[in-house]
């Protein structure tokens, strides 16, 4: 018992012993009574007893006496001591994450096992701590300001039902996706060349199209990337920022269609380009009447981005698939943009209907690996 409390660095034990055990056994060791302690310390025998009892700690002052009177050095007493303090502390804080079991279950299962936030078999104060951890929080109150209170569409969606813990969640996804990836500061000027090149990106298949998109925005310094949609969330697409030069833009699968996909990216671009800076976006999918002034300037911004409205009125006579395609094949956009924009000018969801495609399982799987 030389040296207690030197262990190895990595060493991080589940249990932890008082200082005062320690002391005990050197003492058992040296044939010391706690008085003759007492006496070569310079502390009460009270004190010495209390330490023994694990009643009270070592502080550094008397780890300091007590490598002068046994020979034990003063940093394996404040070891011990830290430690035992840390681990209690860690104890106490777990059994609070009970009162949080509740709060953990309200999140999506198959979203956390898929990202492997949690294991299947987490289960109570195991899951707790990882959903804190995942979202870099200590608690659900902390959770609710960081992640809830300061966002407009989260206010705004309390309205629709819209499932605000999974919604947040979807939105941690897109961050932590965006963490990974090393662009230069946004210059708004090379943005918005790279949003030109979007409408003949729209040509191609989503899994060609949306990796060269991807590269287009990140050389602009904006992130994009693909989280699929998360039960209750209802997002299409979203804007945030990492940093106040860093925006990333994430964009769901939602209602399967390609020109939805497109139109929600060039949306996002819009907030970046358009609003205030560290700012979060939820592209909610409600009604246009239903939508603040910022998501009606952003969508009337990727509307006339990729097809400009001028060509509204013609796109509107359309009548068939084919006059679709050819006014699609005119513009050097995909056919899906043009039908998409047929459909909500007249209401008709029929003509254009198997020119808008759709996003597979597969288109999904493939855009989660991109």
């Amino acid at each position: 018992m030389s040296a207690p409390g030197d262990m190895p660095e990595e060493f991080q034990p589940d249990w932890s012993i008082h200082p005062g055990v320690v002391l005990r056994d050197v003492l058992a060791e040296r044939g010391m009574r706690q008085a003759e302690l007492a006496e070569r310390t310079g502390l009460t025998p009270k004190h010495v007893n209390q330490i023994v009892k694990s009643s009270i700690g070592i502080s550094s002052d008397v780890a300091v006496l007590l490598e002068r009177a046994l020979d034990v050095p003063a940093r394996n007493w404040i070891r011990l001591e830290s430690d035992f303090n840390a681990y209690e502390s860690k104890r106490k804080a777990r059994q609070k994450l009970n009162d949080y079991v509740g709060w953990a279950e309200e999140f999506d299962d198959e979203t956390l096992w898929r990202h492997r936030i949690v294991d299947v078999g987490d289960k109570g104060v195991a899951r707790v701590e990882k959903i804190l951890k995942f979202f870099k929080v200590a608690s659900p109150e902390a959770f609710e300001k960081i992640w809830l209170k300061p966002e407009v569409s989260f206010r705004r969606s309390q309205a629709f039902g819209v499932v605000e813990k999974n919604t947040a969640l979807w939105l941690r996804l897109v961050q932590r996706a965006a963490e990974q990836v090393d662009v230069p500061p946004v210059r708004p000027r090379a943005l918005r060349g790279a949003l030109r090149t979007v409408p003949g990106l729209t040509t191609l298949t989503v899994l060609d199209g949306f990796p060269a998109a991807k590269r287009a925005l990140a050389e602009a310094g904006v992130v994009l990337v693909f989280v699929r949609e998360v039960p209750g969330t209802r997002v299409c697409g979203a804007t945030t920022w990492l940093s106040k030069d860093r925006p990333v833009i994430g964009v769901t699968e939602r209602h399967r269609k390609a020109d939805i996909l497109w139109f929600s990216i060039v949306h996002e671009i819009g907030h970046v380009l358009l609003h205030p800076r560290r700012t979060t976006f939820l592209d909610l999918d409600f009604d246009k009447d239903e939508k603040d002034d910022a998501e009606k300037e952003a969508n009337e911004f990727a509307a006339n981005a990729l097809v400009d409205k001028g060509i509204n009125a013609e796109i509107k006579m359309a009548r068939s698939r084919q006059d679709l395609a050819f006014i699609a094949a005119r513009l050097g956009v995909g056919t899906a943009i043009v039908a998409g924009r047929h459909a909500h000018l007249t209401n008709d969801w029929r003509t254009g209907a198997s020119l808008r495609g759709k996003i597979t399982d597969g288109d999904v799987a493939g855009l989660e690996r991109m």
